[in-house]
Formats: structure tokens, sequence, C-alpha cells
């Protein structure tokens, strides 16, 4: 088997990313047009959030080799060898599945978030062994839940965030 690689859906990047810049633009606007200090500190606040959200959810990846998974996080890699894998739960929450990988030294939680979250599913029960997973996680791999409130969220944050730049840029 060749290595695999998941990364974070792109349609939950690219609104996440548009509501990062907008918070930025809404930041340089408050400190341009002389905001009010309390108005430039949470407008600070919320756009260095926004901003490592975004450049954590851009730089996650999981990948599968022959030899095990890397979690590849922000500043952070975890290799963990299929052996070291004792259990493979799943619980799903209001349309959000998350993916629960055990070993000896912790656990991991992948969520539905990662673009073809299936595939992933199927690997990880045929890489695993069908002994160490849970039958929900085998359901998940042949027939995944899918949620779009997220992305929906995303996008609505986006309608927000230019409904305040334009607001800003009006009072001007």
């Amino acid at each position: 088997m060749s290595a695999q690689v998941f990364k974070i859906r792109r349609d939950i990047l690219i609104p996440l990313g548009l509501c990062a810049g907008g918070m930025l633009c809404l930041l340089i606007l408050a400190l341009l047009g002389k905001g009010s200090a309390l108005e430039q500190t949470l407008l600070a606040g919320i756009a260095l959030v926004t901003v490592v959200l975004f450049l954590t959810a851009r730089d996650r990846s999981i990948t599968f080799t022959d030899r095990g998974i890397i979690v590849r996080k922000y500043f952070r890699t975890k290799e963990i060898l299929l052996d070291e894998i004792s259990h493979v739960g799943c619980v799903i929450l209001r349309k959000k599945v998350y993916l629960l990988l055990t070993t000896a030294k912790g656990f991991i939680i992948l969520s539905n978030a990662y673009e073809n979250f299936s595939a992933l599913v199927g690997r990880m029960v045929a890489q695993v062994g069908p002994e160490k997973v849970e039958e929900e996680a085998r359901i998940q791999a042949e027939k995944p839940v899918m949620t779009r409130s997220d992305v929906i969220s995303l996008w609505f944050g986006v309608v927000v965030i230019v409904g305040l730049v334009i607001l800003k840029l009006s009072s001007n």
C-alpha cells in the first residue's frame, strides 16, 4: 500500500480563511479609523483566534503509510504504528462523527471534517484489523454521516463579517 494523505475539507477551509481575512480587515479598519481601545482590543483578540484556527486547520493532515499513521497538526507531528492501536471507536453527535483511536500512550480523535472521511475510516479498518474496530466505525466506512451545518455556519460568519466591514467603511 502506498501513502495516502487526508486533509481538512476545502469547503471548510475556504470560508474559515475568509473569516480570518475579514477579521484582519476589520482590525486594520479599527486601527486606521481610530476605533476605540476596547474595539481594537476585541478585534485583535478575535482576529488572532480566527487566524490561528485557520492556520491550524489548513496544516492538519493524516497520512496512512504501510507502517502506521502520521497525524500532523500545526507545529506537531505524531506517528502511531499499527501495532500500537488497541481500539478504534466511533461517536456520533448531531451528525458530527468522531473517530477515536486508542493506544497505550493515549488517544487521538479524528472528525469528519477531513476530506473523503469514509475512505479514511475504510483505510483505518483495513489496516488496523476488524477485531479492534467497533461496528459503528465500520458503518461509517460504508455509509458515512454527512453534515453541512459547519459549512453553513462558516459562510454565515463570512456574511456577518462582510456586513461589519461594509458598516465600518460607510461610517468613516
